[in-house]
Parts: C-alpha cells; sequence; structure tokens
C-alpha cells in the first residue's frame, strides 16, 4: 500500500477503524468517513488522516465527502465501504420501516458511495472498490430478516458491478464476515436475536481487516471470513431446509421485543 489515496465509510469504529489502522502509513493518504464526530476526530488524529463527517443516507453529505477528497487528493485508488446498521428482531415486529431503513443505509447508502466515487477512482492507479458485506447476506440467521436482505441486494450489485467495470481496470471485491465483536453488535451477540450456533467463531475487528487488505492486494472478487464459512454457504444454497433446523433450537421460547445498533 505505497502513495495510495483511501477512502474508509464507517470508520470511527468497528470494521472500519481496524481496516483504518491496517492501511495507516507514510505513503497512505487517509480518508475516514463516519457520524460520530468525537471518534472520528479522535481516529483521524491518531493515524494522522482526514476525517470526514458523513451521513451515507444523505445525498448532499455524500457528494460534500467526494469533493473533499477530490480538492485534497485529486483521485482515488482504494474505497472501502464499511457503514452500516443493525436492526434485529422477528420480521413483523421490526416492520416496514427499519426495512426501508437498513436499505438505506446498508444498500443504498454503499451505492450512492460508489458511484460518487468513481470519477475518481477512475483518475487512481489499480483502482480497489471494496464492500463489506455480511455472511447473513449468504445464509439468512432468524431475527434478522431486513439486514439479511440488505447484505444480499449489496452482494447480487457487487458481483454484477466487478463484471462492469472490469474492463476499466477497477476491482470490485466482497467481504463476508460471520459474527464480529463490535460495538455494534455488544449485547446482542450471541442472545435471543442473534444466536451465534455451535462452532461458529466470533471475530474481531482486526481480523475482518485483514481480509480486507487481502481483497485490495490481491484483487480477490469475494473473500468468506473465517474460511470454514464457505461449506456452510454451499450447503445453505443447496439445502436451505438445513439451515432450519440449525436454528430451530434458538426459537422455542418466547421472543422478547427487537435491539438495534450502528456502525
Amino acid at each position: 500500500m505505497k502513495h495510495r489515496v483511501v477512502l474508509i465509510t464507517g470508520a470511527s469504529g468497528g470494521i472500519g477503524l481496524a481496516t483504518a489502522r491496517a492501511l495507516a502509513g507514510p505513503d497512505t493518504q487517509l480518508f475516514l468517513a463516519g457520524r460520530r464526530p468525537e471518534r472520528l476526530n479522535a481516529a483521524a488524529a491518531a493515524l494522522q488522516a482526514v476525517p470526514l463527517l458523513a451521513d451515507l443516507s444523505d445525498a448532499a453529505d455524500v457528494a460534500h465527502m467526494v469533493e473533499a477528497v477530490r480538492r485534497k487528493a485529486g483521485h482515488l485508488d482504494v474505497l472501502v465501504n464499511c457503514a452500516g446498521q443493525l436492526e434485529v428482531g422477528p420480521a413483523e415486529q421490526l416492520g416496514v420501516a427499519v426495512a426501508e431503513q437498513l436499505i438505506r443505509v446498508n444498500y443504498l447508502g454503499a451505492i450512492r458511495v460508489v458511484h460518487a466515487c468513481l470519477p475518481l477512482l477512475r483518475m487512481g492507479e489499480q483502482p480497489v472498490i471494496v464492500n463489506v458485506s455480511s455472511f447473513a447476506g449468504r445464509v439468512a440467521p432468524p431475527f434478522m430478516a431486513a439486514y439479511a436482505a440488505s447484505k444480499f441486494a449489496l452482494n447480487g450489485y457487487s458481483h454484477a458491478l466487478r463484471q462492469e467495470l472490469r474492463p476499466e481496470g477497477i476491482h470490485v471485491g466482497l467481504v463476508l464476515p460471520g459474527p464480529v465483536d463490535t460495538p455494534m453488535v455488544h449485547g446482542r451477540l450471541g442472545g435471543v436475536h442473534y444466536p451465534v450456533p455451535r462452532g461458529v467463531p466470533t471475530l474481531s475487528a482486526e481480523r475482518v481487516a485483514r481480509a480486507i487488505l487481502a481483497v485490495i492486494t490481491q484483487r480477490s472478487p469475494e473473500v468468506i471470513v473465517p474460511w470454514r464459512l464457505r461449506a456452510v454457504g454451499r450447503l445453505a444454497s443447496a439445502y436451505p431446509g438445513l439451515v432450519d433446523r440449525l436454528y430451530a433450537r434458538f426459537q422455542s421460547a418466547p421472543i422478547p421485543p427487537a435491539a438495534r445498533g450502528s456502525e
């Protein structure tokens, strides 16, 4: 990662901040975007990066963010979309409004950033887009209907976009992590609305950041973290009933109200 201009969204904490730390260095011009000013400014100061306060569901905020990158750097080599929001609970209880919100943030927010950044990426050197999705976008657990749907959408968009931009030399990679220990899931991970089957590890944000770095340097189309979940994804696609049986034991008791989080 030498002489690269990098923009990371969702960089005030969690996977985004871990990725920023992994990519920071004297030869990297780093831009960090986030919605929490105190945490964002602290991260940017520690990493000698440029903080960009932005709500990615707001088109004007995204335009201002990308314009700041253009003014300060003139181009962009790496875009990492880490921003996301989590809402868990019974689909009926969460309702349409929550589903619309997650689509706006997790799916349309990423698209809005990509489209705004494409002119700068076309001026970059071996440009790369990394969209951080979720394994829930490959195998949908119970109580994550709206979240999983937004990540399924992001997956489909990323795979199609990769094929469209390949002739221009712009690579689009996708990272699908399993459960990750970040502030977004604190108090929820392993709970009734976020069951974790036996044998599925809880990842650190740093582990996911290493996968993102691998996508950038190796130009991989898709990375599932940890790797052993790949077999689960294939089985679930071929035999959906296996997923039902896997999670059935988590649904034997009354379900309490939904829980929420974002990063």
